[in-house]
């Protein structure tokens, strides 16, 4: 397995790690900073990670268009979703939005792992091929 896709994975299941836990423990215990912080985290790790694949299927063969779309959708999500934490952290009105954030969270998770699986599936099943 080349380099750049062992660190490509590396960064996504990094991603995968600390996105899961900010949505999930956001949800448990309400927004704080500590999950915006580690939010941020997961989508630095999932930009890297988006980077070097991008990288990779340039040198070696390109990805199926549905699942390009589905990462970098989720990947905006993703952005999106921190950008909605932030503000809301920072006007201090966290709590007041929780109910509504955490349902956008869900549905943006949802999107998100799913472009996570599939890039995970069709890796495999090029890997078979060869």
């Amino acid at each position: 397995m080349p380099l750049l896709l062992k660190t490509a994975i590396t960064w996504m299941t990094l991603a995968l790690i600390f996105y899961t836990y900010a949505v999930f423990s956001g949800r448990r215990q309400g927004l704080r900073l500590k999950h915006l912080s580690v939010f941020g985290i997961g989508l630095f790790c999932d930009w890297l990670g988006t980077s070097q694949m991008s990288h990779f299927a340039t040198q070696f063969g390109k990805a199926p268009d549905w699942h390009n779309w589905s990462g970098l959708l989720s990947l905006g999500g993703m952005a999106f979703h921190f950008l909605l934490a932030l503000l809301a952290t920072l006007l201090n009105r966290a709590e007041a939005i929780n109910l509504t954030f955490h349902r956008v969270s869900l549905t943006i998770y949802t999107l998100w792992i799913t472009a996570f699986a599939s890039g995970w599936i069709v890796g495999i099943m090029k890997m078979h091929k060869r």
